[in-house]
């Protein structure tokens, strides 16, 4: 009997410790990239984006309601946004908007993850607070419909749970660079 209770408490620090390394890891990633991740409009229709470089952010066209958009950052700073350009077909639009403090993110580009890879999706639906969770790649260069129909092709398909107003939040890697946005299709999951 005592062995086997060796065993039972063996396993259960194993797998305390493999749980604690992962809630490590997630908040890393959070405390590495939480200050780039804003929220993109407020009330209904909420989403999230992503600061890619000095006054500009990045996120999904469809949270894109109007010229001018409420951006709120980590620090609960809130801003008017003007869209600069977007890709209705596409889902991508890249707002205007003094960011502040708020660092650019650094991009993942150096190469394409494969299936199974570790990524974390953040968002701070209309700036309502940060959220990570952990998911892995299910699947690459999957297709979906846009919005508008279009056929929306090379995306990265993964199966971190994320809520609504997650759209245009980033995807990053482990070493918390970004690899895509968020984009929730009904019915097919997070690409």
């Amino acid at each position: 009997p005592s062995s086997k209770l060796q065993v039972t408490t063996n396993w259960r620090k194993g797998v305390m410790g493999a749980l604690d390394g992962i809630q490590e890891e997630i908040q890393r990633v959070a405390d590495q990239v939480s200050n780039s991740v804003v929220g993109i409009g407020q009330r209904w229709g909420v989403g999230s984006g992503v600061v890619i470089g000095k006054d500009q952010v990045l996120t999904n066209a469809h949270n894109i309601r109007a010229e001018e958009v409420t951006v709120t950052f980590q620090d609960g700073r809130t801003a008017t946004g003007q869209v600069r350009g977007s890709d209705v077909d596409g889902d991508i639009a890249v707002v205007a908007v003094e960011t502040g403090d708020a660092p650019a993110i650094e991009w993942g580009i150096e190469s394409t993850p494969g299936l199974g890879t570790p990524v974390f999706g953040l968002a701070n639906p209309g700036g309502r607070g940060l959220r990570v969770t952990l998911g892995f790649v299910t699947g690459l260069e999957r297709s979906f419909r846009g919005p508008r129909g279009r056929r929306i092709t090379g995306s990265i398909e993964h199966d971190a749970p994320l809520l609504p107003g997650s759209s245009g939040g980033p995807i990053v890697n482990a070493e918390g660079r970004l690899l895509g946005l968020n984009t929730n299709r009904l019915g097919e999951g997070f690409y």
